[in-house]
């Protein structure tokens, strides 16, 4: 079942996009900001992938059955798959528009006080929606709340791209707002594609960073009551991490003995490390020298 804290979180972003889907779309109508109609547009993705994360984390949350005895972690490593593509979609759509405006002769005029004062409500609402956010998919290793954050903070990062070229606007320049827009565009797609890679990653079962490997080998080496250690292999399915690796243990050790000691290891490693850890160990004979 998801947490009610995951839950919370989301709410919260969900109702910053839609006050800022108000304030941008309204916005951007009425003082004729092709930028600001497009970082409205980055907000509707923002509110459409609230409600992806939000259906990707109550499928994810569900328990091991016998059809899925690895659990469903991938559904949640899907949802923010799906957040990457919409980002894809929408910054060709915004890069696009802003290209064929900024090819116009006529100037673009816009009413920069008014378009200053929304990307600045925006940049404040999304830079706390990212960090309220990012906080909580750092601490439970949530792939698709760690997605959503950089959504959040995409959408702060254009909003400043709008300010400036709102302020751009106000020196002169007349094409400030669509330059504004694609380079917001291009920002989006930034965005994507490094969820993409990072999605495609754990569905292809990659190894997890070289950082959290080093840490689950540095608590392997600190455990003392066995030989060595080798093989040890790793994958990530949603926010788990699942590992396997050989250990060395006495061969006069009784079957009961070395069993315990696995154990030990496995509750030891889970303490040390602030992972959610799925783990086997194989045993081996060795011998002290």
């Amino acid at each position: 079942m998801i947490r009610s804290q995951e839950k919370q979180v989301i709410y919260l972003g969900m109702g910053v996009n839609i006050i800022l889907i108000v304030a941008k779309l309204v916005g951007g109508l009425l003082f004729s900001s092709l930028a600001l109609v497009a970082d409205g547009i980055h907000s509707i993705s923002d509110l459409i992938t609230d409600f992806i994360i939000l259906w990707g984390l109550s499928l994810a949350a569900r328990p091991a059955d016998k059809g899925h005895p690895y659990g469903h972690g991938k559904l949640e490593t899907m949802a923010s798959l799906l957040v990457a593509a919409l980002l894809f979609f929408v910054s060709f759509g915004i890069m696009k528009k802003a290209f064929f405006c900024f090819l116009q002769e006529a100037p673009h005029i816009i009413n920069e006080r008014w378009v200053i004062a929304i990307a600045l409500l925006s940049m404040i609402g999304k830079e706390f929606a990212y960090r309220k956010t990012i906080n909580l998919g750092t601490r439970l290793h949530s792939p698709a709340l760690q997605a959503n954050a950089w959504h959040h903070r995409s959408d702060a990062l254009s909003s400043m791209v709008v300010l400036i070229g709102a302020l751009a606007g106000c020196l002169g320049w007349t094409r400030g707002d669509p330059s504004a827009g694609f380079i917001v565009g291009m920002m989006i797609a930034y965005v994507a594609f490094r969820l993409t890679r990072q999605d495609l990653g754990q569905l292809l079962e990659s190894a997890i960073s070289p950082a959290i490997q080093q840490e689950i080998e540095d608590a392997i080496n600190r455990f003392p009551d066995i030989i060595s250690w080798h093989q040890l292999r790793t994958r990530q399915v949603g926010r788990e991490i699942f590992l396997d690796f050989h250990i060395l243990v006495d061969g006069n050790m009784r079957v009961v003995d070395s069993h315990n000691l696995s154990h030990r290891l496995e509750g030891f490693l889970k303490e040390t490390l602030d992972y959610p850890l799925n783990i086997i160990i194989h045993i081996e004979p060795g011998n002290k020298n």
